[in-house]
């Protein structure tokens, strides 16, 4: 992947607004254009370039075309008055406890009583080299943060075989905990939403509670 080539694509609103969406659930053309009210013109012109860009990809179910987000990318930019840093990273095995440890000895090994030139540059390397691990502890959170959802989709499965219940336990995990949200988001009719949130209340896989007077959904 082109760093230069995500960054030129990430910069448009519209294929930022496609990927939230697609973030929540694979969606075919004319599902992106009816969320985000977009002509299916424009959608299909975004969905190449973002294809391009390696940051998507598409798959054919009986008469329909879905795309769908299929790796994790870490997109890191710092903007200073002595540096521009920018660097891109796919998924990173790192291992979490590993990353974390090197973080705190580094942390640790920091005397900020510097003096002279030679002290100041060897402070300024250990805390580029603390830079460097917060990124890859960055990347083994986001990991695990996948390894995570990937098991709550196991779970969603093993629960339920309906397709609306499955859908709707998955929002609920993205945080969508409201059912005008869940509707809009999962491009699902909200009486169906309520229905279904209702049918899983029964079976003891999600609650509702009153927050400022508002119903929240979530998973018990």
């Amino acid at each position: 992947m082109n760093i230069d080539l995500v960054l030129e694509v990430l910069g448009n609103e519209s294929r930022r607004r496609i990927l939230s969406l697609l973030a929540k659930k694979p969606c075919y053309v004319s599902e992106i254009s009816y969320s985000l009210k977009m002509a299916p013109k424009a959608v299909l012109e975004h969905l190449e370039k973002l294809e391009k860009a390696g940051l998507i990809k598409s798959f054919e179910e009986g008469r329909r075309r879905y795309y769908y987000i299929d790796k994790s990318v870490r997109l890191e930019i710092s903007i200073t008055p002595h540096r521009f840093y920018a660097n891109m990273t796919t998924e990173n095995g790192a291992e979490f406890d590993l990353t974390f440890e090197k973080l705190s000895e580094i942390v640790k090994s920091f005397d900020f009583s510097v003096r002279g030139l030679s002290d100041i540059n060897r402070m300024l390397s250990k805390i580029e080299e603390l830079q460097k691990t917060f990124s890859r502890l960055q990347s083994a959170i986001n990991s695990k943060i996948n390894e995570l959802f990937e098991a709550i989709i196991d779970e969603i499965e093993r629960v339920s075989d309906n397709c609306f219940e499955r859908l709707i336990l998955l929002g609920l995990a993205k945080g969508l905990n409201r059912v005008p949200q869940l509707a809009d988001e999962l491009g699902l009719p909200y009486v169906e939403v309520e229905k279904t949130l209702e049918s899983l209340e029964k079976r003891g896989l999600v609650e509702r509670v009153v927050v400022d007077g508002e119903v929240i959904w979530r998973i018990r």
